[in-house]
């Protein structure tokens, strides 16, 4: 029986992996920024930029070398990591429930937003999410069963964990906390278990260690600007309540359609459930701690801080919340109730499907604006192709300005030149680039397009007034074209069409 109910859990995942992989890639022609700045930097194979650790980029750039640069690759990366949690979660539910209820609660978290929606923003959260799921499902079982096998694979979890986000240090706390507090998994510490998983993360880990060493721990500033109170303000009783409350109900938004699809199995009244062994006892109070305390941890920053983080930051809290639903309260499973379960599990799906469909094709009509999808990324790339054959016969070392538009030139232009960005803008004086690999030099030394959106309507001819201050500050050399380039939105609606500035940066 078990065998049947992993087949067709396979059957599902990958069924729904493809759907997800497939939908974007034939609706939406162009990337969103994560992915656009993931694009960037993936050829580069950096361990690092001046924002986040880069795992997320080799995962990108071993499937853009798989697939030959198809468009769909960004899309392709973000559900193998899917299929990773999706993994994790059926993993522990099979070892905790049975086979009936471990299925349903596995399918409970497929319409999950950052496997839906969310998923075509291939950024740092999606990856962290598989591995900091397999992280919590393997050591579940490490401590069950004290397999040095189990141990290793939670540490290689938790040091990929590392290379995607630092945000895995709450993870680390929550298993401090967990091993430290509880009496059963105490005892684990007088075995080799847990400092082979110490150690296992901790290598896996130091490359990053000493490139963060080597570049005075300059992603720990961008963290800090990111959650920096407002300065000059007098904090009020309200700004207190409203970060955390911001951040809960965002969260609590996120797990409305597990709950939703799994409310049949438990009735009008939920009921606390009474464990049927002690590993399910074990397993509820663990899910809880996994669950509670880094939600806590959070919650506590926002309120201590008057910080306002983005909901994005609680991803990694829920993919095991339907088990930890399953363990907590009394089910009723009767094949009517695990019908009505599997229909809502469609109906959720389809509600997902529907809003992609309304994001990529009906939204420009009634928003009368296009999306950030909806970017002439290909009309981009030949136009600038086009522009620098006609002033140098090499191919373009450098694109660079607006970061987002040099972005997407640089993905589509036929030599895939590299990109010198800085993601606050080239405003900044004193601000180091993002990606340290380039400069400003490099550019004045080899040649590259600076490309800046026009905002006003109609610009037939690019004026001094039209041009940033920084353009000609940094590239002092930059022949500013005085046509702009004009490039319709990829929707049918009705929106004016792009409008950017660009100059050319001799080569030598």
């Amino acid at each position: 029986m078990k065998d049947k109910f992993t087949v067709w859990f396979w059957i599902f995942a990958i069924g729904f992996c493809l759907l997800w992989a497939l939908l974007p890639t034939f609706l939406q022609p162009a990337y969103r920024p994560d992915v656009v700045e993931l694009q960037i930097i993936c050829k580069e194979w950096v361990l690092s930029t001046t924002k986040h650790p880069m795992l997320p980029a080799w995962i990108l750039e071993v499937v853009n070398l798989v697939t030959r640069d198809s468009f769909g690759a960004p899309f392709i990366a973000s559900q193998l990591c899917a299929l990773l949690t999706l993994w994790g979660v059926w993993s522990f539910a099979k070892r905790t429930l049975s086979p009936n209820l471990a299925l349903l609660g596995t399918l409970a978290i497929f319409p999950y937003w950052f496997f839906t929606i969310e998923s075509i923003k291939f950024n740092q959260n999606i990856a962290l999410i598989g591995f900091w799921t397999l992280a919590i499902s393997w050591l579940f079982q490490a401590i069950q069963t004290n397999r040095r096998r189990d141990w290793i694979i939670v540490g290689i979890a938790l040091g990929f964990a590392f290379h995607a986000k630092y945000s895995t240090v709450f993870l680390v706390v929550t298993i401090l906390l967990y091993m430290t507090i509880c009496s059963f998994p105490r005892q684990r510490w007088k075995g080799i278990g847990p400092y082979l998983t110490t150690a296992v993360a901790f290598l896996i880990f130091l490359p990053q260690l000493i490139w963060l060493y080597q570049n005075d721990f300059i992603c720990f500033h961008y963290a800090e600007t990111g959650m920096s109170p407002r300065k000059g303000v007098t904090p009020q009783l309200i700004d207190f309540l409203r970060c955390p409350l911001f951040f809960l109900v965002n969260q609590l938004l996120y797990i409305a359609l597990p709950v939703l699809i799994l409310t049949p199995l438990f009735g009008r009244k939920w009921k606390t459930r009474q464990a049927e062994s002690s590993l399910q006892e074990e397993a509820r109070k663990y899910l809880a701690f996994m669950i509670g305390v880094p939600l806590g941890l959070h919650l506590l920053i926002c309120l201590v801080g008057r910080v306002q983080l983005t909901s994005d930051y609680g991803a990694v809290f829920w993919p095991l919340f339907g088990i930890f639903l399953l363990l907590a309260f009394q089910t009723n499973l009767t094949p009517q109730t695990e019908k009505r379960s599997f229909h809502l599990f469609f109906f959720a799906e389809l509600l997902m499907v529907t809003i992609m469909l309304f994001q990529s094709v009906i939204s420009p009509y009634l928003l009368g604006t296009a999306r950030r999808f909806h970017f002439p990324m290909q009309a981009l790339g030949a136009a600038a192709d086009q522009i620098w054959d006609e002033h140098s016969t090499g191919p373009c070392p450098f694109v660079t300005g607006d970061w987002w538009i040099a972005g997407n030139a640089a993905i589509t232009m036929k030599d895939r030149p590299r990109v010198l960005f800085y993601w606050g803008g080239m405003e900044s004086r004193n601000t180091p680039p993002t990606g340290l690999w380039a400069s400003d030099a490099d550019v004045n030394e080899k040649g590259g397009l600076v490309f800046w959106a026009l905002h006003q309507k109609g610009v037939t001819e690019v004026s001094d007034e039209n041009v940033p201050e920084y353009v000609l500050r940094r590239f002092p050399k930059a022949r500013v074209q005085p046509k702009p380039i004009l490039l319709p939105y990829k929707t049918n609606a009705q929106i004016p069409p792009l409008q950017l500035g660009i100059a050319i940066v001799p080569p030598p």
